[in-house]
């Protein structure tokens, strides 16, 4: 029956929507349920987690979607940056999933028929079913959903709905189970509240030691330094950390990958040419979302230039772009309020002898004049980055460039060189190309170019070669004899960005399972395909005093300073008379500056002072009228004077609190359940086998 048909038809889309980033799925309360993974899953293996895998099949199906996702969303293909973000994403995912599943086994979570029964014909049965059975008006049509149900044609259906159903209710336990002591207490919900609300104005003064305490006053020795290292050894530990050398085969477009570009944009053109509807084809061609708009001179890149020369019905192109190649055509034309000039120009730079300067500028401008070509001269003898564009600036108003340059252009006629023009770059000698004041409507069809299969094969030929090569004559021979650069990394630890590599879960699962020497497969990053060795292993521990010894001495330098500031503080607060204000001592100590903080809320610190903690909280305590004590904050030590503070407001905190109650409570759930997915990855044993199966 058709309601069937509809369930059948959205069941993949109401319960894989979720796949594609965890986070997102623990801040929403655990709401949706994940694919189910099984121990011993069919197929190639991608990765394992304590045991359970996960297969090829599994993986590639939850990829998809997700792709999917971000190609309804975006309206484009997906680069390979952006594939690989996504497999990575998808990876996250369903390691967690599978950690999530394993913890409701070990603790016997179960769902009993009774539950499911009672969930699906109860009165209010879950959302995702009842959506299916709203008519025009939004209303569930009751009688329809217990139809179908009852309908035997449609039991395999609602077995799967079941299956599902009793996975969603399990991890509903395991939420509840896990987040039942998470508790708000009503300080929590005041301290919030009075954060967002309460308006406070204090003068202070800042102790800084940087600039209250030369270093010529601190003296720190050997022992001074050795002893700081030892009182302080949890400032000195450090992750286990990793070091990596690598080379880098490139994954840049060949000059056949433009050609391809190029000869299929032509292909294009001759069907346009030919009668072919433009936007049509640019609309199931370009890999940029064809739009039609009208555009200003300004508003269009120096290598689109040409359109505002062109007419109506013109195509133009192929033409290259930082984005690719285009292929425009120009579908209206229209008079603008504003008048635009293109012009070229030959930059001589003004050195030591400027007199020189200027003959050469008049000397290129005589030869130009006398017939030689403006654009060879200025690929020449030009000095700026328009140079290789035979100084073609592109359009540009009265106020693109600077006065001189724009003054000279706008009084020029079209065709005219003129020069030298003087201004803060140098001399300018200057051809004016066109002037107009149209505006071009236009659709533009884009193609980027990017490296073919048979490109990214090469590079990955290359980097499979090197490998081979490396594990017989060695990494630095392999190296020399395929004239590729070994980098090196700095030391990195695990679960952030590698220096120089950035995110990438193959090069950091490598970095930490490898042993010294290690040379890793070819793997796939944005900069092209990489090989490592594993060149430095530092466990975790305290590093040596002299790996820290300079910094060290600088803690004490500190410490040393702020220990006098302190007491410089302490002595300004005792000239300060029992119920004065701290104005009053100011003019006693000349080297004391009194500001004022302005108005501030706790949740919005004052601009001079930032988010420090100490100077906050100490705000909090103080009523109008009380001077703190001196107190150390993140810059310095500092002397309070609360001059104001709004009163809490009972009627409009009780109005609010069961607002901030849910806002609290989802905080503290959110933050509980991700630190204990966490907690779940490090203590779990994890391979991850992706390399074998995607570039």
């Amino acid at each position: 029956m058709p309601l069937m048909s509809q369930i059948r038809n959205n069941l993949g889309k109401l319960f894989a929507v979720f796949a594609f980033i965890f986070i997102a799925y623990i801040m929403l309360d655990w709401g949706m349920e994940l694919t189910t993974l099984r121990r011993g899953g069919t197929g190639d293996t991608v990765g394992e987690v304590n045991g359970d895998k996960i297969s090829y099949r599994e993986f590639s199906e939850v990829y998809r979607r997700a792709v999917e996702a971000q190609r309804a969303q975006s309206g484009q293909e997906p680069d390979p940056e952006l594939e690989r973000q996504i497999r990575s994403q998808v990876w996250n995912t369903l390691v967690s999933q599978l950690l999530i599943n394993q913890e409701i086994e070990r603790i016997g979570i179960t769902v009993t028929d009774a539950e499911i029964v009672n969930l699906v014909h109860g009165p209010n049965p879950p959302e995702e079913l009842v959506s299916m059975f709203r008519d025009s008006t939004g209303t569930f049509n009751r009688a329809a959903y217990d139809r179908a149900i009852a309908d035997p044609q449609n039991r395999n259906a609602w077995l799967e709905v079941e299956r599902r159903l009793r996975e969603q209710l399990r991890q509903q336990k395991l939420q509840s189970l896990l987040l039942a002591t998470v508790r708000v207490s009503d300080a929590e919900l005041r301290q919030r509240f009075a954060e967002r609300t309460v308006t406070m104005e204090a003068l202070y003064a800042l102790f800084d030691p940087s600039t209250m305490v030369p270093d010529s006053l601190v003296e720190v020795t050997e022992a001074d330094i050795e002893r700081y290292y030892r009182e302080h050894q949890e400032e000195f530990k450090v992750r286990p950390a990793r070091k990596l050398s690598y080379v880098m085969f490139s994954l840049a477009p060949s000059t056949e990958d433009t050609a391809d570009v190029v000869a299929e944009l032509e292909r294009l053109k001759r069907e346009a040419l030919s009668g072919a509807d433009f936007l049509e084809l640019a609309r199931t061609s370009s890999e940029i979302p064809a739009t039609e708009a009208f555009y200003k001179p300004s508003e269009l890149s120096r290598a689109k230039a040409d359109v505002f020369s062109a007419k109506a019905g013109d195509l133009i192109g192929p033409l290259r772009d930082f984005d690719g190649f285009h292929l425009i055509k120009v579908t209206n034309t229209r008079r603008g309020s504003e008048t635009f000039v293109r012009a070229a120009h030959i930059l001589v730079p003004v050195g030591a002898d400027s007199a020189a300067s200027l003959r050469q500028a008049r000397e290129l401008l005589s030869r130009i004049r006398a017939g030689e070509d403006f654009a060879a001269l200025a690929r020449q003898h030009g000095t700026d980055g328009s140079a290789p564009e035979g100084g073609d600036l592109g359009w540009g108003s009265r106020t693109t460039w600077v006065k001189p340059f724009a003054d000279a252009v706008f009084r020029a006629n079209v065709g005219e060189v003129l020069g030298p023009v003087r201004t803060q770059f140098g001399y300018h000698v200057i051809k004016v190309l066109d002037r107009t004041n149209k505006e071009v409507e236009l659709t533009d069809l884009a193609i980027r170019v990017k490296a073919s299969s048979q490109s990214i094969d090469r590079a990955y030929q290359q980097a499979q070669d090197f490998v081979y090569l490396a594990g017989e004559e060695g990494f630095e021979n392999a190296a020399r004899n395929s004239s590729v650069q070994i980098r090196e990394t700095p030391e990195f630890t695990k679960g952030g960005a590698i220096p120089q590599i950035g995110f990438n879960d193959a090069v950091m699962n490598f970095a930490f399972s490898a042993s010294v020497g290690d040379i890793s497969e070819p793997i796939g990053m944005s900069a092209g395909v990489g090989v490592f060795r594993l060149s430095g292993i530092r466990e975790e521990g305290v590093r040596p005093l002299a790996d820290v010894k300079n910094i060290t001495r600088s803690m004490v330098v500190r410490e040393r300073k702020m220990e006098k500031v302190r007491e410089r503080a302490r002595a300004v607060h005792a000239a300060i008379p029992r119920g004065g204000s701290l104005r009053m001592v100011a003019a006693s100590f000349p080297d004391v500056t009194v500001r004022s903080t302005g108005p501030f809320k706790a949740s919005e610190p004052p601009t001079s002072i930032g988010r420090d903690l100490a100077f906050i909280g100490m705000a909090e305590s103080l009523e109008p009228g009380q001077v703190s004590p001196p107190f150390r904050g993140a810059r310095g030590y500092y002397i309070m004077e609360m001059t104001s503070k709004t009163p809490l407001d009972s009627t409009q905190y009780a109005s609010r609190r069961d607002d901030l109650m849910r806002e609290l409570l989802q905080e503290k759930r959110t933050r509980f359940s991700q630190d204990w997915v966490a907690v779940l990855r490090e203590r779990a044993e994890i391979a991850d086998y992706r390399d074998r199966f995607f570039r």
